[in-house]
């Protein structure tokens, strides 16, 4: 059998072509020697800077390397260092993001890396040495259990993982998270709402394997509960985590679920990815063919867009949050309205996001009917009263059955021009951080002539997607 390459169309029998397709995806997953070696430089070189940088700093214990760097579980072109700086229990909250800010950056400086300052559940320095990603982020050297921060908790998930790791297992969680990204649901961040490395991490330890992985998730159904601490029934997990799709207990933190992040939709595309890669292997599923950009006619007349600009500086995950939750009520509104939303995404480009909504028509009829109360409610009364004034009404109100009912004529039709009105009114929600963007947000129906303005904008893979319709493993 020749080499496989992305594009490849699935392979369909047999284990020396699935063989063939894992070593092909090993390629794509695992380091070269001289990678290995010069991402251990790096990290060597970074540790040496931010050690320098916080010796003799009060209430400093130590400075580690953890995250995949220190586990060996990065993946190829993925090369990231993660600088841990412990301190004290003592030490207070202002004073370590104080100094986690103004020493790891300039510990960045002197060896030459550019670097920017990121939030997570508090401020950390992201810094690029080459084509290297390195975070310096702050932590609470405290005992199990003792939790300060969430990051306190991640030098224990080192260690735990480096006590059950060996070479083999090194390669499959290297293959577990190639796949996870491959087929789009690595990322445990609010806007992907996926697989953390951790998680990936967890479950080919917990399944010895990465096909081992993939069979057992092939039949997963939500609610899938797997307890890492040898504490819990499955049960007793769903009763502690409910609603969550996939429940894996921390071995350093029994009480704690490392899939919380995992949305019902991010699940169940691994669900669907693992058999669909069972019964057909292909590369495409860690390396994915790029979205089609098809014929958009069809969708012209039905696709509104809402560009939010200037939003504010927050941590991730709490911007998207606020733009999610914008984005969900927007949704129900129009609902609420008669129009039907088929789908909806969002994305970022620098300080702006584009908000994408696929509805089945962006008019609603000229007429509404309305249906009133019972008539021998107490308000029957009033609703006649009002319909009766209204220069809206066409026909009615009338009665049929016990009911009334009215047919209106629509002031406002056009889902664009509703949905500036609901804005100026607050009858959708409104986030409070970023309600002066969306205020000021450019609503407009998605023309040809939009299109290419969009795509030159910086949104064309994401136009290309949202056309496409289908997750990366599906292309």
């Amino acid at each position: 059998m020749g080499p496989v390459r992305a594009g490849d169309g699935p392979v369909k029998s047999g284990a020396g072509e699935l063989e063939g397709v894992l070593e092909a995806a090993r390629r794509i997953a695992v380091p070269t020697e001289y990678e290995e070696r010069r991402l251990r430089t790096v990290a060597e070189r970074v540790l040496r800077a931010v050690e320098e940088a916080f010796r003799g700093v009060e209430g400093h214990v130590r400075t580690t390397l953890e995250g995949s760097a220190a586990k060996g579980t990065w993946i190829r072109s993925r090369p990231e260092v993660d600088v841990f700086v412990h301190f004290s229990p003592g030490v207070g909250r202002e004073l370590l993001e104080k100094m986690v800010v103004e020493r790891g950056s300039r510990a960045l400086e002197d060896i030459g890396a550019s670097w920017r300052l990121r939030y997570a559940d508090h401020p950390y320095v992201e810094g690029f040495l080459g084509d290297v990603t390195v975070n310096v982020v702050g932590c609470y050297a405290t005992e199990p259990g003792k939790w300060l921060s969430p990051v306190d908790r991640t030098p224990y998930h080192t260690r735990y993982v480096l006590s059950r790791l060996d070479d083999r297992l090194r390669t499959e969680i290297r293959l577990a998270k190639a796949f996870m990204r491959g087929i789009g649901v690595y990322g445990a961040e609010l806007r992907i709402s996926g697989f953390s490395g951790y998680l990936t991490e967890l479950l080919v330890l917990r399944f010895n394997g990465f096909l081992e992985l993939l069979r057992d998730g092939s039949g997963w159904r939500p609610g899938k509960a797997i307890d890492m601490t040898g504490t819990f029934t499955e049960e007793e997990l769903r009763a502690l985590f409910p609603n969550s799709p996939l429940i894996v207990t921390d071995p350093v933190d029994r009480n704690r679920n490392v899939a919380s992040a995992v949305s019902l939709t991010r699940f169940s595309e691994f669900v669907l990815a693992s058999r669909l890669f069972l019964s057909s292997p292909s590369l495409s599923f860690f390396d994915p063919r790029p979205p089609f950009r098809g014929d958009v006619r069809p969708l012209l007349g039905c696709l509104m867009a809402v560009r939010l600009r200037d939003l504010p500086s927050l941590p991730a995950d709490t911007l998207w949050g606020e733009v999610l939750k914008f984005c969900r009520s927007v949704e129900r509104r129009l609902q609420r309205e008669g129009f039907v939303v088929r789908r909806w995404a969002a994305e970022s480009n620098g300080d702006e996001v584009l908000l994408l909504f696929d509805i089945e028509s962006l008019e609603l009829p000229p007429l509404e009917l309305r249906v009133g109360p019972p008539v021998w409610l107490r308000n029957a009364e009033d609703f006649v009263g009002e319909h009766l004034r209204d220069q809206l009404t066409v026909a009615g109100p009338w009665v049929s059955g016990e009911r009334l009912y009215v047919l209106k004529r629509r002031a406002l039709r056009s889902a664009r021009d509703l949905l500036l009105r609901w804005i100026e009114r607050g009858e959708v929600s409104v986030p409070k951080d970023v309600a002066p963007s969306i205020r000021s947000a450019e609503v407009f129906e998605v023309t040809e002539e939009r299109l290419r303005e969009l795509r030159e904008s910086g949104y064309s893979a994401f136009l290309d997607a949202f056309i496409d319709g289908r997750p990366p493993f599906l292309r």
